[in-house]
């Protein structure tokens, strides 16, 4: 092999490399594993749990009601909202996690509470702080 045709084969070699690299950050963005949406979903709710307990135990508003906080299954992590002293009770709001936002459903969404639990919850999801 002379050397030229050595200098013809590396500069093929970056070209490939080159063309490689460009084609690698045109792939469309991959979605996070599923471990990884679920600590996801755990971090935004333990968030949301320690504002709703510094924040809603406290306030005459959440008077009749305590958090119960299901975070360690490897289903759906969530927050419920059950009548106080009872932590066995059907739920009054259900808190779940996605995408690093919140959302609640059950009956407290169609109480007056409804518009402070989304508001309260979507700030404390987004990482906020205070009542």
């Amino acid at each position: 092999m002379d050397l030229t045709s050595v200098a013809a084969q590396r500069k093929a070699g970056l070209v490939l490399a080159a063309c490689g690299t460009l084609l690698a950050g045109c792939a469309a963005p991959s979605a996070p594993s599923a471990a990884g949406a679920h600590a996801q979903a755990v971090a935004t709710l333990q968030r949301v749990n320690t504002r709703a307990h510094e924040c809603w135990l406290r306030d005459s508003d959440f008077r009749d009601y305590g958090l119960v906080p299901e975070l360690d299954t490897t289903s759906t992590p969530r927050l419920l909202v059950v009548p106080r002293g009872k932590p066995q009770s059907l739920p009054q709001a259900v808190i779940v996690s996605s995408g690093g936002g919140a959302q609640f459903y059950g009956p407290l969404s169609t109480s007056p509470l409804a518009g402070r639990i989304n508001d309260d919850i979507s700030r404390w999801a987004q990482g906020a702080a205070g009542c």
